[in-house]
């Protein structure tokens, strides 16, 4: 019997050493940055988890820093420069990017509900809202890059750690990533989980820049949106969304926001986003949030000046900071 459970143990090993040692290498490289701590995340060449570098980067700093203005949303919120947006604050305010990849009115729900719990006063918000994404889900996510810090979610730890290994311990995922390391540098067959970009990530207001697309459009704009032009496709006019989002769930959200915003006092703006595809809010969703925000709402949804140039973009999905510091000469000048 002990000779049985001696072989047993050996062929266990044996059997599962590669598992643990693709754990060992998780642990040893961290490709997702979550195991340990990071003051700069810049340059990261695996795609983070946006939401979960923002609430680190907020808990490290706040301290230090005394953060008390805002700009909440998803990828999109890249458009509006903390230097920007600055101006029409006061030198007493100190902006921070509280932003999350694919954020939806669930994650700026509760990132309020985590400074409110805080006791951190919210003087100035931004709040992003996108058409095609804020209203998607009015729950967490479980995929690993858009799931929320478990100080944000409150659902704990484990789910939180284990999407990110169950991530890893995919086949294309480790194809990518060991072959970024052996070579050294980005390839098309990387795309998806390896980031091609230089992107960097201010480590007091945690602003991202795109570094290589906006060197890029500067040295030759032309030729940029050429070698694009499969990407942007032709539009046929603003169309108008037929489909209702804001449910139950998410009304119950937008309310929550409004109260945490108002106990504030908080100088707030709810920006509707002029996304390319010129599609305009579901007009029953328009005038939910034009109850709940009243004249804190800009709507750039649909067809205007804005959406018109593809210049603005960086591809369909991003707008360009040109048109966030646009958006801000809108709203704080003209109202």
């Amino acid at each position: 019997m002990k000779h049985f459970i001696t072989h047993l143990i050996r062929f266990l090993l044996i059997a599962t050493s590669p598992l643990l040692i693709l754990i060992l290498l998780y642990f040893y490289y961290d490709p997702f940055k979550v195991t340990k701590y990071y003051k700069d995340y810049s340059y990261s060449f695996v795609v983070p988890n946006r939401d979960y570098i923002s609430t680190t980067m907020f808990i490290n700093n706040y301290d230090k820093y005394q953060y008390n203005s805002f700009v909440f949303g998803s990828s999109r919120t890249l458009a509006f420069k903390p230097a920007s947006w600055q101006k029409y604050l006061t030198k007493n305010d100190h902006p921070f990017m509280f932003d999350a990849s694919g954020e939806t009115i669930y994650g700026i729900y509760k990132k309020l509900k985590f400074l409110e719990l805080s006791n951190i006063h919210v003087k100035n918000a931004l709040i992003i809202i996108c058409r095609d994404m804020s209203f998607k889900s009015a729950d967490n996510y479980t995929d690993h890059l858009t799931i929320k810090h478990p100080i944000i979610s409150g659902e704990g730890q484990f789910n939180f750690h284990m999407a990110f290994l169950k991530a890893y311990l995919t086949p294309r995922f480790l194809l990518d990533f060991f072959c970024f390391k052996i070579i050294g540098s980005y390839k098309p067959f990387m795309s998806g989980f390896i980031e091609g970009r230089k992107i960097t990530m201010d480590t007091i207001t945690n602003e991202i820049n795109i570094i290589d697309q906006e060197t890029e459009i500067s040295l030759n704009t032309i030729l940029y949106y050429t070698k694009r032009q499969e990407l942007f496709y032709t539009r046929k006019g603003e169309k108008i969304d037929s489909t209702p989002n804001i449910n139950k769930k998410f009304l119950f959200m937008l309310k929550e926001i409004k109260r945490i915003l108002e106990k504030n006092n908080t100088n707030y703006k709810v920006i509707l986003s002029p996304l390319y595809e010129q599609i305009k809010f579901n007009e029953d969703d328009l005038l939910i949030l034009k109850k709940e925000f009243g004249n804190n709402l800009f709507d750039f949804s649909g067809k205007n000046s804005f959406t018109e140039n593809k210049i603005n973009y960086y591809e369909p999905s991003h707008f360009r900071p040109i048109i966030g510091d646009s958006i801000l000469v809108k709203v704080y000048n003209e109202h």
